[in-house]
Parts: C-alpha cells; structure tokens; sequence
C-alpha cells in the first residue's frame, strides 16, 4: 500500500498537556462558531491586529480583512432545530414519540441529516421499534422537506417520494440518485437509458426533476452564520498517497499592534497607572487567544494525523474498509486525555473522497473478527450485508451471518437482524 504524505500548515510549535487542552474553550467549536468568536475578540481589543502582509507575499486588500470579516457575519435567525421543534410541539404525537423527536432533532446538522446513526442514538433506550419509525416519518414530514436521514441522496429520494413520486417512477428516481448522479452530470443520457429500459426524454425529465429537489435542506435554516458546513480537514488521496490538508477558512492571522503596545510609553501623570494596566491587560488577552487559536489547529492536526494512519484502510477504498477506534485510542497517541479528544471532534467535519463525513464517524463501535489486529466497525458490516444481499437478495439473517463469517466476520444472526433493520431492508421471508 502507498505511503500516507500529509502536509502541515501551522506554524507554531507547543509543547501540550492535557491540563492545557482541558481549559480550552475554542476546542469544541467548528471553523464557523471560531470565526465569530475571533470577531467578536478583534471588535473589543484594540491589542489585536490583523497583519496588512504575510512573509512570503502582500495581500493590497489585506487593511480591509477585519471590516469584511465583520460584514460577512450573518444575522442571526430561526435555526432548523428551532424550526423542527415548533412544527413538533404542534403534532399530535404522543409523550413517548415527542421524546424521540427531541432526540432525532438534535441529532440532525446543519443539513437536516443525522449527526450519528440511528442504531447509536438510540443505544440502551426503551422505545419500542413502532414507535421510533413513527416519528421518524412524522419528522421527516415536517418542513423542509429531505431532513432527518443519514446524507444528501436519501434526502432527494425523500423529496421525490413526498412531491408525489411512486411506483415505478420512484425506483427510477431511486436508481438515478444512488447509482447514477454523475453519468447524469456527465449527458450519458443515452447509456442511462438503455441500461434501463427507457426513452431518452425519460432520463431527461426525471433529472430535471431531480435538479428541482434541494440536496442539503437544511441549510437556509441554520442561523448564526453557520449555513453550510465547513470540513475542518481534508484527506484525498493524490498519486497513490493520503494528503492531509488543515482547513483554516476564512481566519485571519493575528497579531499584537505595536502602535497599541506602544501607547504606554511616555505616559505619566495620575492616569498611567490605570492606562497602563489596561494596555497590559488587553496584551495578555490577545496573547492568550493567539496561543489558544494555534493550539486548537495543533492539537487537531495532530488528531487527524494520527487519523489518517488508523483509518487510511477507509481513505484509499472507502467506507465498508472502516475500522473499528476509540477516542481514547487517539488520545493515547497524541498525548492528551479522552474527554479533550472527545470536545474536539464535536461539530468537526472531514472532506474526503467518499463524501463528507463527521469525525465522530470515524470512531465506532465494532464487530469481533479472526485474525485481525483490529475490529471492523459497524458500518463496515452493515456495507457488507448490503453487497451480500445484493448478490443474493433471498438470504436469511443466518445465511448471512454464515456468509460474514467466511470473511472472517463473527457476527451474529440477531446482530445482522439489527443491521438489516437500520438499513430498512426486510426479512427474508419478505423479500422472498
């Protein structure tokens, strides 16, 4: 397998504890939230500056970064969880139910979709299977429409089926957004009609219904300037190699002003005392955000190294190659305590080839499996059932665990029973 290259672009070097990390504000919060942060710090110390040139060229719009910065912070406004929670309040489900719809709500980003699975959010509570599935088609009734499923193709389908879409005309549509998006993008609109049966003009009506449908519907509710989702990280592979690349946004570089430091010099009189302790203090404080802003990109970075090398497996050839890791796993490797590693992948993404992902994805519950150094997540198998069942769409719950365990994976035929549900696909004796 190729070597993992990865490329670092922070600048500072600091030696980290977990005491340190612990005491950080900035390290929960994503490259949106940060910003805002950093603005609202510019606007109320003078001790901080946005440096007008870089070492290694001048930026001539460079005096205006701290004014756009400023301007380009939206307006705060009704945010999708607000607006699910109203439309919630107001449907006729039952204690029960309404507790699972507070539950899935809050379990949705910025898109409208699921933060973690399904299976996981509702690990160890009591709710019966009906239940659940009632409020799930009772939330994902709600406006917008396409909200509350785990990405963007099963949002489209969704919208299709709630405009109106059935029969045949759904499973055209279905097949069209999970296989065949870029042969659409690419006009091989005769290979897709022919690979199915239909007309050409067929293919061209349903992707201009398609291209009607909103892939992320959540978005235009978000408020407080977090309206999309900004990967903290990016991992592509380029040339047989893994590259890492930090994300630093739209973030601007600070510095202490020299003409603020120097404003204490000469002072004299009964006010210097008080006016001296005011520029100290704003030194410090700006001093203090400088070193924390590193710290917070250093410390991921770190993260994400040590990610890239335990998941490259799910890098190069994608999700069902995903394995099986603990928070404290990279928290031993970089040095810090768990619960640090725990506040720092909240409301963190990650770009990569297979889509966009929550880092928290990559840390999962896993199946036992022989031989291995290292277990195979759970969505791994679920991957597995699905390409199994593919083959053979007759298998019961027992051929599969069979089937599983041929590859080495010890799963059993209650826990592909648990699978096979999530991925709402039915029993055998369904599909037979």
């Amino acid at each position: 397998m190729s070597s993992v290259s990865l490329q670092q672009t922070l600048k500072t070097e600091q030696t980290l504890s977990p005491q340190m990390l612990q005491s950080l504000a900035l390290l929960p919060m994503p490259l949106t939230e940060l910003n805002q942060f950093i603005q609202k710090e510019i606007e109320s110390n003078p001790a901080l500056e946005i440096p007008e040139s870089t070492e290694t060229s001048y930026d001539p719009e460079a005096s205006d970064r701290k004014q756009q910065m400023i301007e380009n912070t939206a307006a705060d406004g009704e945010s999708l969880s607000e607006h699910l929670m109203v439309q919630l309040v107001e449907s006729p489900l039952d204690k029960s139910c309404r507790e699972i719809g507070e539950l899935l709500i809050g379990n949705l980003d910025a898109n409208g979709f699921f933060i973690v699975p399904l299976s996981e959010l509702f690990e160890g509570k009591s709710f019966t299977e009906e239940e659940i599935n009632k409020t799930i088609e009772t939330v994902q009734s709600f406006d917008p429409y396409g909200i509350c499923v785990p990405d963007f193709k099963a949002s489209l389908v969704l919208q299709a089926k709630l405009s109106g879409c059935k029969g045949t005309d759904l499973q055209i549509m279905t097949e069209l957004i999970n296989n065949r998006l870029d042969q659409l993008k690419n006009g091989k609109f005769n290979d897709i009609a022919l690979s199915l049966g239909i007309s050409v003009q067929d293919v061209e009506a349903y992707y201009s219904v398609i291209k009607s449908l909103t892939p992320f519907p959540g978005r235009s509710y978000e408020s407080n300037a977090e309206t999309y989702i900004v990967p903290e990280f990016s991992v592509h592979e380029v040339d047989g190699q893994l590259e890492l690349k930090m994300n630093r946004a739209n973030l601007p570089d600070l510095e202490i002003s020299p003409e603020f430091s120097a404003l204490s010099d000469g002072l004299s009189g009964t006010d210097a005392k008080e006016a001296n302790n005011y520029i100290k203090n704003s030194i410090r404080q700006a001093k203090t955000l400088i070193s924390q802003v590193n710290l917070r990109f250093e410390t991921l970075f770190k993260a994400a190294t040590a990610l890239v090398e335990a998941q490259s497996e799910f890098f190069y050839n994608g999700p069902k190659y995903l394995k099986t890791l603990t928070l404290k796993q990279i928290a031993d490797i970089i040095g810090v305590h768990e619960t640090t590693m725990s506040r720092l992948t909240q409301n963190k993404y990650v770009d990569t080839d297979w889509g966009l992902f929550p880092m928290k994805y990559f840390f999962s519950q896993g199946t036992s499996t022989e031989g291995a150094a290292q277990g195979v997540s759970r969505n791994a198998v679920k991957s597995m059932i699905e390409e199994i069942l593919k083959e053979n769409p007759k298998l019961s719950d027992k051929k599969i665990s069979d089937r599983l365990a041929e590859k080495g994976i010890q799963c059993a035929r209650r826990t592909v029973s648990k699978y096979r549900s999530e991925l709402n696909i039915d029993s055998s004796f369904t599909r037979t």
